[in-house]
C-alpha cells in the first residue's frame, strides 16, 4: 500500500500533465485555435486595447507550450528525485515526450510537427527541473 500512495503522490502529477498535454496535442487545429482565442478573449477583457493579431495568437500558443514543459519539467524532476533516479535525467525524459507529442500532432487534421516547438518545449522543461533543482535539489547533501 505504501508504495501505491507513493506512485499516487509522486508519480501521478507527471502522468496527469503529460495527459493533459496529450489531450490539447490531439484536438483539430480548428480546435486548438477557438483554445487560443478563450485566452486572447481573457486578455483582450484584462487589456481592452490589444487586437487578436497571427503575431499574438503565435505568442499565446508558444507560451502555452513553454508553461505546459516548465511545469512537465519540474513535476518529471521532482518524480525523479522522490523515486532515487538522477533528477537530471528528467530534462531527457520531457524532450523525448515533447518529441513524441509533435509527432503525434502530425497526424491530427491541420495540425503539424515542428521543430521549433520541441525547442520551446525543451526550454520549459530544462527551466521547470532547474526550479525544481534550485529550490530541492541540494536538499540532504549536507
Amino acid at each position: 500500500m505504501k508504495r501505491f500512495v507513493f506512485f499516487l503522490k509522486t508519480w501521478l502529477p507527471v502522468i496527469l500533465v503529460a495527459g493533459f498535454i496529450f489531450m490539447l496535442s490531439n484536438f483539430a487545429a480548428a480546435d486548438s485555435d477557438n483554445q487560443s482565442g478563450l485566452i486572447i478573449n481573457v486578455l483582450q477583457s484584462i487589456f481592452p486595447g490589444i487586437e487578436s493579431t497571427h503575431a499574438l495568437v503565435t505568442i499565446v500558443r508558444k507560451a502555452a507550450h513553454f508553461t505546459e514543459y516548465l511545469i512537465f519539467g519540474f513535476l518529471t524532476a521532482r518524480a525523479m528525485k522522490k523515486s532515487k533516479f538522477n533528477l537530471w535525467f528528467a530534462l531527457p525524459a520531457c524532450i523525448l515526450y515533447a518529441t513524441s507529442d509533435e509527432i503525434h500532432q502530425s497526424f491530427i487534421p491541420g495540425r503539424s510537427c515542428e521543430a521549433g516547438d520541441v525547442l520551446i518545449d525543451a526550454l520549459g522543461a530544462a527551466i521547470g527541473v532547474t526550479i525544481y533543482f534550485l529550490l530541492f535539489g541540494r536538499k540532504n547533501k549536507r
